[in-house]
């Protein structure tokens, strides 16, 4: 009964920590993009910072894709739909 109770806590902070994870690469991303601008090592519009845009649109589109892998219902185990008492296993 306990991992039926946690498994919403688990993937809520597993998706959240995720998430945190690709904001904190994506802002690796712009700051370094910036710091080079600002010193005149790479203009605005060359192809430095369209890779670096790229990468940065591309993560973002994967963590977005993980994300609704991790919450859509139809690829939820089936672990998380039985009950667990008195070491039964009950569906």
């Amino acid at each position: 009964m306990t991992r039926i109770r946690v498994l919403p806590w688990h993937v809520f902070l597993g998706l959240y920590t995720y998430g945190l994870a690709v904001a904190t690469a994506e802002t690796g991303l712009l700051e370094k993009l910036t710091f080079l601008q600002t010193k005149g090592a790479v203009q605005k519009r060359c192809t430095e910072s369209m890779i670096v845009n790229g990468m940065g649109l591309g993560l973002a589109l994967l963590s977005g894709m993980v994300i609704y892998a991790a919450v859509l219902p139809k690829h939820q185990t089936p672990y998380s739909k039985t009950i667990y008492s008195s070491n039964k296993l009950h569906s």
